[in-house]
């Protein structure tokens, strides 16, 4: 994939280069390609798909995949202007930045997928090739609208090319919309490959639809239906998990067994979009990592911290705890990368902690960052499988087998050996999502989740260190650990879970309706 957009960009500028027309009566569109003169071979129809893959990156510039982590109880950003502050503290409107871009970007994806399909129709290419590419066209749409409603209910369904007179569309339903997401996921399961060769890595395959398929079940709690998409993820013996937990976020290691669908960037030629996560994680006062989220890593014998028999040291809080926990997050007195010590007195996060991963900390060029960003893993797929069969009250064996399965990649013990069994479909629902919390810290789930288990209790404040005792970097065993609260956030049950519909968008097109509490 990252070949292909590479290509597709040179392509670009020859066309832009070569395009111009000695003849001024020429209407054909001289800065922008036209369907009316393109869409004419296979390449040039590849072009159109690989744009549409692009539009993903687009998609999450606006709105950096971590700014998501930010508005969780994991971690916390205290710079405003990058978009996350006010959602966290459920204090965003009708007119934040971070819900009309990710509006916006989302439907600039949906009508680039629309029109492509609308012309690949039409196009000079065979019937096979036609198949994979709406596959592949649908799977990206059911990508965006499974995203779309989960975040704003009800939102307009576009599934055509639409005249300037159809364009003022009421939101509709999110169950029909759903219906729509889950029949783009069908076609494309049945119509992707299981994988690609090297150049075409990135691309979506039948396992990338059929796990975008279990999770769009899952947040709309269609717990069996979910639990069987999982299952069909699992027999395709395409995916395992990886063993270095810490590695799999390594560019050296990317694209391995466990990755279902990603985001591809290289260095130099198709780098992270500004600011990237080495530029963020690694140099900014942006990342800052939550004192609860590090409390939430059991210590290595299964035990939560604050068990009495688990062995927890309050002043030598990270020995003997959960590998996940080095492995995601530079803790105090930890490498920094490049020399460096993480001291918190002198570093400008406010809670004095940062994430270790995606932070590429060797990397001295920050703004030069190829690794890329995993979107689905085999983990996920697991965990999934794992809740809805618990929501779908079968508790069988499966359930702590596929838990164990995600604890013991890093050596923690099983379910079955700390919890028991026989456990109650509440108990098993608090061990997954505590599994959950510790396995995908700073992967851009943590706030979905919170969106759809719609726990109040995880809105709280954001918990620091007192930087201040965190100081002498030659005598670390002398550092006191005191926990202060670094910013407030509170529920909103006014707005409740959805985020707006953007005010430029309603003034725009008056059939849309406002959430409530906006």
């Amino acid at each position: 994939m990252k070949n292909i957009n590479i290509r597709y960009t040179f392509v670009l500028i020859a066309f832009y280069i070569f395009g111009c027309s000695d003849e001024l009566l020429d209407k054909s569109p001289q800065d922008v390609l036209s369907p009316d003169t393109f869409y004419q071979n296979e390449t040039e129809v590849n072009m159109g798909l690989v744009g549409i893959y692009e539009n993903i990156k687009e998609y999450e510039t606006p709105i950096h995949w971590f700014q998501f982590d930010f508005m969780s109880d994991d971690a916390y950003c205290h710079h405003a202007w990058q978009g996350s502050q006010e959602f966290g503290s459920w204090s965003q409107n009708s007119s934040s930045w971070a819900a009309g871009a990710k509006w916006a970007r989302a439907f600039q994806l949906i009508v680039r997928a629309n029109t492509f399909l609308e012309n690949l129709a039409e196009a000079p290419v065979s019937d096979e090739v036609k198949v994979q590419m709406e596959a592949e066209a649908r799977f990206l749409r059911a990508y965006m609208y499974g995203d779309l409603i989960h975040f704003y209910g009800d939102v307009p369904l576009i599934l055509e090319v639409q005249t300037l007179d159809e364009a003022y569309v009421a939101r509709t339903a999110k169950s029909e919309v759903l219906t729509a997401v889950l029949a783009d996921l069908d076609y494309a399961a049945e119509n992707l490959p299981l994988s690609y060769s090297s150049e075409d890595v990135g691309r979506a395959t039948k396992g990338a639809a059929l796990g975008y398929k279990a999770k769009y079940l899952l947040y709309n709690e269609k717990w069996s239906e979910a639990a069987a998409a999982a299952k069909e993820v699992m027999d395709l013996g395409e995916y395992e998990l990886y063993s270095d937990y810490e590695g799999m976020f390594l560019e050296e290691n990317e694209n391995n067994v466990e990755v279902i669908f990603d985001i591809q960037y290289m260095q130099d030629l198709n780098a992270q979009p500004w600011p990237s996560s080495a530029l963020s994680f690694g140099e900014w006062p942006t990342p800052n990592i939550s004192v609860d989220l590090i409390n939430a890593y059991y210590m290595t014998n299964g035990l939560p911290i604050d068990d009495a028999g688990s062995g927890y040291d309050a002043q030598d809080p990270y020995t003997d705890r959960d590998p996940r926990l080095d492995a995601s997050i530079v803790l105090p007195g930890r490498d920094l990368g490049l020399g460096r010590t993480m001291i918190p007195a002198t570093d400008e996060v406010i809670t004095g902690v940062r994430p270790r991963k995606y932070a590429d900390l060797s990397n001295t060029n920050r703004n030069n960052c190829g690794i890329n960003t995993i979107k689905m893993r085999y983990a996920d797929i697991l965990l999934m499988r794992a809740e809805a069969l618990i929501e779908a009250g079968e508790l069988t064996q499966e359930v702590y087998d596929l838990i164990d399965a995600v604890r013991q990649r890093v050596n923690m013990p099983t379910v079955e050996s700390v919890e028991g069994t026989g456990l109650t479909a509440d108990e098993l629902t608090a061990i997954v999502r505590h599994e959950r919390r510790v396995e995908f810290p700073i992967e851009g789930l943590r706030y979905a989740d919170m969106l759809r288990w719609q726990d109040e209790s995880l809105v709280h404040n954001v918990i620091g260190y007192n930087k201040s005792k965190l100081s002498d970097p030659s005598s670390t065993a002398t550092w006191e650990f005191e926990e202060v609260n670094a910013a407030t956030r509170s529920f909103d049950a006014n707005k409740g879970w959805l985020w707006p519909i953007p005010q430029d968008e309603m003034q725009n097109n008056s059939s849309l309706t406002q959430n409530p509490g906006y």
